[in-house]
């Protein structure tokens, strides 16, 4: 019998096969083609902290953001059921797209804003940002030429064992959603080439309402 007192882990779950084979094609093109977009990822606070995190991002997706954003909308009642989540309306979605190269790598942290973070990302909202739920779209050519990269979600309540944790390999054209909440990290990639097209591409996407 399992123990009461023992925190559960984060629910989570994968929709595989997320994009269209053209859009997800697309996506990718797109990608390779605006290197040049990608900065250094920053932390809570707006700075660059490789200790913390190791990748490249933009918030432009040309067209390919709205896409992503109708196929999530019309899956929504199933991402809610899946992972126990009260059903909402998304008032608005954040998309990152990000680069995860040799090295890259994103220390335990949550997805809910504090402080002046929080006063930052509610600017042209028209109200406080509230992020309630996570997702992950993950893409990337083929053959793979990466390793590791792997999703880590931690038990609510903490501990370090390996009953502890539980890692979501980067599955291509899958998207992944997990509560807002929960404590996660990426796991460090390895990319021998080090090359731009051979990174872990992801997008990440937050479904937001506001409070006015």
């Amino acid at each position: 019998m399992a123990d009461p007192f023992v925190a559960p882990l984060p629910p989570w779950a994968r929709f595989e096969s997320f994009l269209a084979p053209d859009e997800e094609a697309g996506l990718l093109a797109w990608t390779l083609a605006n290197e040049e977009r990608f900065t250094e990822s920053k932390v809570w606070g707006g700075t660059v902290d490789p200790a913390r995190r190791i990748s490249r991002y933009t918030t432009d997706l040309g067209p390919h953001g709205a896409i992503l954003e109708a196929r999530i909308a019309a899956r929504l009642d199933d991402m809610f059921r899946a992972i126990g989540t009260r059903p909402f309306v998304p008032e608005y979605y954040e998309l990152e797209l990000v680069a995860h190269g040799d090295g890259a790598h994103f220390g335990a942290h949550t997805d809910i804003p504090i402080g002046a973070a929080r006063a930052r990302l509610a600017e042209g909202q028209g109200g406080t940002n509230r992020r309630l739920l996570s997702g992950v779209y993950y893409f990337y050519r083929e053959p793979k030429a990466f390793d590791g990269g792997a999703l880590r979600l931690y038990r609510l309540a903490g501990g370090d064992g390996p009953e502890d944790r539980v890692d979501v390999e980067p599955v291509r054209n899958s998207l992944v959603v997990f509560p807002t909440w929960a404590l996660h990290e990426v796991r460090p990639v390895r990319c021998p080439s080090g090359a731009f097209p051979d990174s872990r591409f992801a997008v990440n996407v937050w479904l937001c309402r506001t409070l006015s």
